[in-house]
């Protein structure tokens, strides 16, 4: 096949961008990270407890929402894993996970700060801004630093 598109495909593909870029700012909803607020909650098929189960994460865990209904929350997570949440089980606290087998966190947000300390794959981090392309973390023992952006989720 080839990989021009004729005009009336072309066409029906504009038009349904437009009308999905339409209907995301006519909800009023844009992505937006939050975390998990319970100690262990289910993520669902489906908007609703009559959905399956899909798999069960713990607090402070962090998901995108990329939508909201009858108060239910379709996430997505690091792993690109998409789910349904109650939305009174998500919190407004912003985490990050970290995403390589190995990071180093530093003083501050450049290769020439020092190492204060390292982490390893699937280590949550309280999110404490952003500047340029680090993210400023705190660990839950209390330990901040700053961590080169591709290497966590979530910010």
């Amino acid at each position: 096949m080839s990989p021009y598109l004729g005009g009336r495909l072309r066409l029906a593909a504009g038009t349904a961008l437009v009308l999905a870029g339409l209907a995301l700012a006519c909800t009023g909803q844009a992505a937006t990270y939050k975390s998990i607020g319970g100690s262990e909650v289910n993520l669902r098929a489906g908007p609703g407890t009559d959905h399956p189960r899909r798999f069960v994460v713990s607090r402070g865990y962090p998901v995108q929402v990329l939508e909201t209904q009858q108060g239910w929350a379709k996430v997505e997570d690091y792993a690109g894993d998409v789910a349904w949440v109650a939305e009174r089980l998500l919190s407004e606290e912003r985490t990050v996970i970290v995403t390589e087998d190995l990071v180093n966190v530093r003083e501050g947000p450049s290769t020439d700060e020092t190492v204060a300390f390292r982490a390893k794959r699937h280590v949550l981090f309280t999110f404490l801004g952003k500047e340029g392309e680090w993210v400023h973390v705190r660990h839950a023992d209390g330990d901040e630093g700053w961590v080169y952006a591709p290497l966590v989720w979530g910010d």
